[in-house]
């Protein structure tokens, strides 16, 4: 009843199967702390890639502000100028007015010259004529 030959070998078997068995849950157990120091070397780099993240973040925020800084500034710069520029043409507008003015003036004068002149010639030609006649007699 008892084979001893058939006993050891199914001891041999099952000692054999045993090994593998170890082998296996060694090979499990290096697997998973390979994957736990996977995960742990993955959850750095997220914290690290979280961190430059919220740092361009910070520095995008930075940007837009010293953007809308800019387009402020440049917009106020643009009302001083417009301000200026403005002022400046008013003032050439009324010069140039008074110089028109003064042309149409000067314009006047020539003619009210050049009318009045040969008449006043005339008048005192006619006059100093007819008292240097006088002056004869």
């Amino acid at each position: 009843m008892f084979n001893p030959s058939s006993t050891e070998t199914k001891i041999a078997l099952l000692e054999e199967r045993i090994n593998v068995y170890e082998q296996m849950m060694e090979r499990i157990d290096t697997a998973i702390q390979k994957i736990g120091e996977t995960s742990q070397n993955i959850s750095q780099m997220l914290a690290v890639h979280n961190e430059k993240i919220e740092q361009c973040n910070r520095t995008d925020n930075i940007i837009v502000k010293m953007i809308e800084d800019i387009k402020e500034s440049s917009k106020a710069q643009h009302e001083a100028i417009s301000k200026e520029l403005g002022e400046r043409i008013e003032k050439i507008e009324e010069k140039v007015e008074s110089l028109s003015k003064f042309r149409w003036m000067a314009a006047g004068v020539i003619a009210i010259t050049l009318i009045f002149v040969p008449v006043i010639t005339n008048f005192v030609s006619g006059n100093f004529s007819s008292q240097v006649e006088e002056i004869k007699k």
